[in-house]
């Protein structure tokens, strides 16, 4: 701390006991996209306020899980509708997108990425 980190340990936010997708021939990610003037943008996880980019992440994906496999979907639903306002207040509606891609793509020209409307908060 004396040195200027902001944390005792400088590696704990890293998640170093996360398991690597580049092993798998498939990963599934679930994003939010924002609707503004008829105009769907795929909202970026990016740091501010009090959320990382990671803890964003994190929490569309727990929600979008339990959602998708209807655990409790109407609360979930909600609760997702309110993190999604409090962090991208710009849009007039969100959608939840499962999004299912192969990470060994991932530095070519082009990744293919299939994407399943999981719900459409309102």
């Amino acid at each position: 701390m004396e040195k200027g980190y902001t944390e005792m340990y400088p590696f704990f936010s890293w998640k170093l006991f996360t398991v690597p997708n580049g092993g798998t021939s498939s990963e599934e990610q679930y994003k939010l996209y924002g609707v503004k003037n008829h105009d769907t943008v795929r909202i970026i996880n990016t740091s501010e306020g009090p959320y990382a980019a990671s803890d964003k992440e994190v929490i569309v994906r727990t929600y979008g899980k339990k959602i998708e496999d209807n655990v409790d979907k109407e609360t979930n639903r909600k609760k997702l509708l309110i993190f999604a306002k409090d962090t991208e207040p710009d849009y007039n509606e969100y959608l939840l997108y499962k999004e299912i891609h192969n990470p060994k793509e991932i530095g070519e020209k082009k990744i293919n990425i299939s994407k399943k409307l999981i719900i459409k908060l309102e």
